[in-house]
């Protein structure tokens, strides 16, 4: 054994014969928590510098995070955790400003759509303020803006921009000569960041940005790809918006000469189990059994585990609510779910499964 991993192991020995826990992190966070339940200490504290309207949906919060946080790529996302009425909630969102803001201004933005029924979208647009302090994680994900000098489509939708602000920001200071063509579909008039988009068109040369209000153009067609942006075969395309979104376009994109090795994608929003062909003769109710909480509730084809597991009050914890974060993982001990994400059936016995993207198939018992 290396003189290092002797070290290593003996602190380690020391915080269990001090603490009783594996890390000190374990020991000493549920102890700050009895004055800061939110505090946590792998997340970080940021304070809130502003709240920016955007429209009559959606809305920027400006955000300084603490100094021990570290910068994010372009693209990446982040855990943001709040108290409401007493109950913890996690939500996932992703930086919609550069990483060359936040050297420059110790700032990041995140984008957030109120939705209709949303608790912490709409709790978080009626009471953070400039002056709150919020808890974020570090930035999270792969979906980031390519090292390449490779053409790039970017095709968004709706709130599914916000990622590609971050990529088209960065690449205004970074390479302003990169082929870029963003296809944005949203039902308004006035786009997300239209004054923006002038801004930086006139930036980068080779941006060629293109607003389509789908209430008049509608959704995209082959007929239009080919139109926009005759060349998309040889470009490296990113998608990211809802999922009817996301599969047209793929489809489209293999169909017509596009490889599969250059589509990547995130989505935005959980996917419809009215998409799920594999539920659709799905006509009996199952079972789902909580051993912790010891509750039974029945459940249907249109029901997330995760929705389920709300509806009788258990609270567990989540994110993202579409598959991407894992906040939600639990462990099955037995029964067959549906992944809507992956589109599988998981095995009769005991694992790990993101209830939020799961559906029961047959009598579920989920240790819980």
């Amino acid at each position: 054994m290396s003189l290092a991993s002797h070290i290593i192991n003996q602190g380690k020995w020391f915080t269990r014969a001090l603490t009783n826990h594996h890390s000190f992190k374990d020991f000493i966070e549920p102890v700050i928590q009895i004055a800061q339940p939110n505090w946590q200490a792998s997340d970080f504290n940021a304070q809130v510098i502003d709240k920016r309207i955007e429209s009559k949906l959606v809305y920027s919060l400006v955000l300084k995070p603490s100094k021990r946080w570290k910068q994010h790529i372009a693209g990446q996302h982040i855990h943001i955790q709040l108290e409401i009425n007493g109950t913890r909630y996690q939500r996932t969102f992703s930086i919609s400003s550069s990483p060359r803001h936040y050297q420059q201004t110790k700032q990041i933005e995140l984008t957030i759509r109120k939705q209709d029924h949303g608790k912490v979208t709409q709790w978080m647009d009626r009471h953070l303020t400039a002056g709150s302090s919020v808890r974020i994680s570090s930035a999270h994900g792969a979906f980031t803006l390519p090292v390449h000098k490779k053409p790039l489509l970017l095709i968004a939708g709706g709130s599914g921009i916000t990622p590609f602000r971050s990529f088209l920001q960065q690449l205004s200071v970074d390479d302003t000569q990169r082929d870029v063509n963003l296809l944005y579909y949203n039902q308004s008039t006035a786009p997300l960041f239209a004054r923006e988009w002038q801004h930086l068109k006139h930036v980068c040369p080779q941006l060629k940005i293109i607003l389509i209000d789908t209430d008049v153009s509608g959704l995209i067609t082959a007929k239009q790809l080919k139109q926009l942006c005759p060349d998309f075969p040889q470009r490296e395309t990113y998608l990211c918006g809802p999922y009817g979104l996301i599969t047209t376009s793929r489809d489209l994109l293999i169909e017509h000469g596009a490889s599969k090795q250059t589509i990547h994608h995130e989505l935005f929003g959980p996917i419809p189990t009215s998409c799920t062909p594999a539920l659709s003769q799905k006509t009996q109710s199952s079972m789902v059994t909580f051993t912790q909480s010891n509750k039974r509730i029945k459940s249907d084809s249109q029901q997330s585990l995760l929705t389920l597991a709300e509806s009788a009050e258990l609270n567990p914890p989540s994110g993202c609510r579409m598959g991407v974060c894992h906040q939600c993982k639990c462990s099955k001990k037995q029964g067959v779910v549906y992944n809507t994400l992956t589109e599988t059936y998981s095995d009769t016995g005991r694992e790990d499964i993101q209830l939020c993207v799961s559906i029961a198939v047959s009598d579920v018992t989920l240790d819980l």
